[in-house]
C-alpha cells in the first residue's frame, strides 16, 4: 500500500480515513479522465491547428482542450500543488508539489482526427521529491482510458483493474506483433524476429502506443516494437506501468530497462522493444542485434 503521508493505524478511525482518502484520490483521477473522454465523444470538438507542443509536434484544438481539462482537474484535486509533465505543456510546477503527473491527453491524435476508434487518455502519478530523478517504475497510480471502448485500465498497489475489476492476463499471448516502421530499414527486425522465434506472427500497426502496450500486457499481442525515435515518455509511462504489473517486459534498444526511464520532464525514447514476458523480450533483443549488427 502506498503511503500518502496520511497517518494510519492497523485498525480504527485513522485506517478508515486513509482508505477513504485513497478511494477519493483514485476516483477523482477517474472523474478527470472521464471528463476528457466525454469531451472527445461529444461531437463538439475542433481539429484546427492551434500551435505546437513542448515536443514540437502540431497541437490541434482537441489536444489543447483535453490537456486543459486534465490540468484544471489535477490542480483542483491536489489543491494547486502538483508537477505536470505533458505532451503539449512540457514541464510545469504548481505550488509546492508533492506529486508529479505524467500524461498524454490524446494518445492517437491522428486516429482521432480521422475518426479511427483507437484512442487513449493516459495519466500516471508519482510521488515528487525536489532534486530526485523519478522513473516509470516510481509511478504509484496509472490510468489509461480506451476512449471508444469505454474501458479505464488502472494500476494501483501492484494490481491492474479494468473498470474496477481485477485483470487476469491470457496465459499464452496471441501471435501478434504490434509496431511502427516508417522507414524501410525499420522493418528489418521483423523477419529477424520471425527467424529467432521459428515462425511468423501477424503484424499490426494500430496508432495508439498506450493501448498497444496494454494489449501486450494483457496477452492480446506478444510483442511491441517502435524504432522511429518519435515516442516520448508521456506516451508510454502510464501504459507501461500497467503492462509491467501484468508481467510484460520492455527495454530500449541499448538494453536498458524501460521502467528505469526518467519521467521528470518530457523526453524521447530512441527505440523500444517490448515482450509479453522476459523470454519474448530476449528474442526481440536477439532479433535486433542480428538485424542491425552492422550499425552497432
Amino acid at each position: 500500500m502506498i503511503n500518502l503521508g496520511v497517518p494510519r493505524l492497523v485498525c480504527g478511525e485513522l485506517e478508515l480515513s486513509y482508505n477513504t482518502f485513497i478511494h477519493g484520490l483514485r476516483q477523482g483521477l477517474k472523474n478527470i479522465i472521464n471528463e476528457v473522454v466525454s469531451y472527445l465523444l461529444s461531437g463538439k470538438v475542433g481539429s484546427k491547428i492551434v500551435g505546437r507542443g513542448a515536443s514540437g509536434d502540431v497541437t490541434k484544438e482537441f489536444d489543447k482542450v483535453s490537456e486543459d481539462i486534465l490540468v484544471r482537474g489535477l490542480r483542483a484535486l491536489f489543491n494547486d500543488s502538483i508537477v505536470i509533465v505533458s505532451e503539449e505543456l512540457g514541464f510545469k510546477a504548481f505550488g509546492k508539489p508533492k506529486w508529479l503527473a505524467i500524461m498524454d491527453p490524446v494518445d492517437g491524435s491522428t486516429n482521432y482526427d480521422a475518426g479511427i476508434p483507437w484512442v487513449a487518455v493516459s495519466l500516471g502519478l508519482a510521488r515528487f521529491y525536489e532534486g530526485k530523478e523519478l522513473m516509470i517504475k516510481d509511478i504509484e497510480i496509472a490510468l489509461v482510458a480506451n476512449v471508444y471502448e469505454g474501458t479505464i485500465y488502472e494500476y494501483f498497489n501492484g494490481k491492474v483493474y479494468a473498470n474496477g475489476k481485477e485483470v487476469v492476463r491470457l496465459s499464452k499471448p496471441k501471435n501478434v506483433v504490434l509496431g511502427y516502421f516508417e522507414k524501410p530499414e525499420a522493418y528489418k527486425i521483423i523477419p529477424s524476429y520471425w527467424s529467432v522465434r521459428g515462425r511468423r506472427a501477424a503484424l499490426r500497426s494500430l496508432g495508439s502506443v498506450a493501448l498497444e502496450m496494454i494489449y501486450v500486457g494483457l496477452g492480446r499481442a506478444e510483442a511491441f516494437v517502435d524504432l522511429r525515435a518519435k515516442i516520448r515518455n508521456v506516451d508510454v509511462a502510464a501504459a507501461y506501468r500497467i503492462a509491467l504489473a501484468l508481467g510484460a517486459k520492455a527495454a530500449l534498444c541499448d538494453e536498458s530497462p524501460l521502467e528505469e526511464f526518467p519521467i521528470n520532464n518530457i523526453a524521447n525514447l530512441r527505440c523500444v522493444l517490448m515482450g509479453y514476458n522476459e523470454n519474448i523480450l530476449s528474442m526481440l533483443r536477439e532479433a535486433y542485434r542480428r538485424a542491425y549488427k552492422s550499425m552497432r
